[in-house]
């Protein structure tokens, strides 16, 4: 089988994600795709696609935000006990009902006028400028209703309901004035912003029922390997294929790639599982992806190694493709790949290709610090913050007694880097816990670090960055990312 040599050393980890963002970039200036409109419950995890401005606001009138009586509040300034201020109740308004017009702050007997009012209900409206407004709601608890009899001056014939305040009421007490909350012509969400589920009660309260987002990057995995056997769905959510033979495992590439990329806002396609180590099969699989306009990134896994089982990179470069980097100075995922592809469907423009390494915990590093940075450069959002936590070398296991024996095992050197095995950043799943003092956060590596082992993924919660040039030691300021795009409570 032939097979292309690496002509130059692996990269640093650092100049390779320069690389994607500069790829990036010039991904996101070829991308035709227009915006897509949304229902508003669909748009959460979407990116906004231009500044939504409130086409309303609210409140879009006075409203009360208590259940009271609304009151005209100057009326009151000299209320005390032995100087109370009476009102006529002149009416009920409940919320959703047309309130009535505001009548005369006094009545023609000379009493004060005032309106029972549920909370959210509007206030009274004015017939004109000149009448003074109903500006105050007092909570029902601070008022004494009382008889007709106790009111001066009071006629019966115009009422009978009457309340008593013994305090003064302050100006817009309880009183929800119209946009203050949202005025119309806000802005509420930034073009480019992430939509969240906070985001729509603002949006839901305005009015607005359909958002304008960013189309989803297409991404079609493919699975490679003749060891490797698929899970089937065709009898049920929990079947699986029978391993018939010894040489065979599941694929838990493909299946991971689905969910990571959907859970980090991509739109995913599984596009089978390459039999045997053909390149053949690669050639012809991916020479009729490219014909299609139904992808932005392309994804293998396995098969990308320099050796002679690696013929992902001969394959892509016989296809015209350019190979922007094949090796990064980085552990796990020292054989990954990025490189560029014309596609041969009308007006669609470069394809970007991942050739991720076929060992589990490798691909799973390449994804979180290879692709997902990309994925993020091409929507135009910043990366992923660090979270710095203390390095405890004691494992972190259900078994936690047994010692961390990959945490002081040495580095060794990526391949086509001959500068040693500090020249490369170490990626190690971990576990992210608060001190036991509550004041900082800690991280412990989990104990088996092996490329292809799985079940520490079952505990873990990020992964540990160190940087090339930092030594494992006890005490260490190392960063740290989520293992997943929902963080759980330790990250709080």
């Amino acid at each position: 089988m032939h097979t292309t040599p690496l002509t130059t050393m692996a990269m640093q980890y650092q100049a390779a994600l320069q690389i994607l963002q500069k790829e990036a970039t010039d991904m996101s200036k070829r991308r035709t795709r227009t915006e897509e409109l949304v229902p508003l419950e669909d748009s959460v995890g979407r990116t906004a696609a231009k500044d939504i401005l409130s086409p309303d606001s609210t409140p879009p009138f006075d409203t009360a935000a208590a259940d009271g009586f609304a009151i005209v509040s100057s009326a009151t300034i000299n209320a005390s006990p032995s100087n109370p201020v009476y009102f006529r109740v002149a009416g009920t308004i409940q919320a959703g009902d047309e309130p009535p017009l505001m009548p005369p702050c006094r009545g023609p007997d000379g009493v004060l006028q005032c309106y029972e009012i549920g909370v959210g209900a509007r206030f009274p409206d004015t017939a004109t400028e000149h009448l003074i407004h109903m500006d105050a709601c007092v909570w029902a608890t601070d008022v004494h209703e009382v008889s007709v009899s106790e009111v001066p001056r009071a006629d019966p014939q115009l009422g009978t309901r009457f309340i008593k305040l013994t305090k003064p009421v302050t100006y817009n007490a309880n009183r929800r004035r119209a946009g203050e909350d949202i005025g119309k012509g806000d802005r509420l969400i930034r073009a480019g912003m992430k939509i969240r589920s906070s985001h729509v009660l603002p949006l839901a309260s305005v009015g607005i029922r359909e958002v304008a987002v960013e189309p989803l990057i297409r991404v079609g995995v493919w699975s490679t390997g003749r060891e490797i056997l698929r899970s089937s769905v065709e009898d049920g959510p929990t079947a699986t294929t029978k391993r018939t033979g010894t040489r065979y495992t599941y694929d838990a590439d493909g299946p991971y790639l689905m969910a990571a990329l959907k859970e980090y806002g991509a739109e995913p396609h599984f596009l089978g599982l390459l039999p045997g180590d053909d390149p053949a099969v690669l050639e012809k699989a991916l020479g009729e992806t490219m014909a299609t306009d139904k992808f932005d990134v392309l994804v293998t896994t396995g098969a990308a190694t320099p050796g002679r089982s690696g013929f992902v990179r001969p394959v892509v470069e016989k296809l015209g493709g350019q190979v922007h980097f094949h090796g990064v100075a980085m552990r796990p995922g020292a054989t990954a790949m990025f490189a560029s592809l014309e596609s041969t469907a009308p007006n669609n423009g470069l394809v970007s290709f991942f050739g991720l390494p076929g060992d589990p915990c490798a691909m799973a590093a390449c994804f979180r610090f290879l692709v997902v940075p990309y994925l993020q450069f091409v929507r135009g959002e910043k990366v992923d913050e660090l979270l710095m936590t203390t390095l405890e070398l004691r494992c972190s296991t259900r078994q936690e007694s047994e010692p961390n024996m990959d945490a002081g095992a040495p580095v060794e050197a990526s391949m086509g880097n001959d500068c040693g095995p500090l020249c490369m950043d170490c990626f190690r799943h971990g576990r992210v816990t608060a001190s036991e003092d509550g004041r900082r956060k800690v991280v412990r590596m989990t104990k088996d670090q092996g490329p292809g082992k799985m079940y520490p993924f079952i505990d873990a919660n990020c992964w540990i960055h160190l940087p090339h040039g930092q030594e494992i030691v006890q005490g260490a300021s190392v960063p740290c990312l989520s293992m997943s795009a929902c963080r759980d409570e330790k990250w709080q």
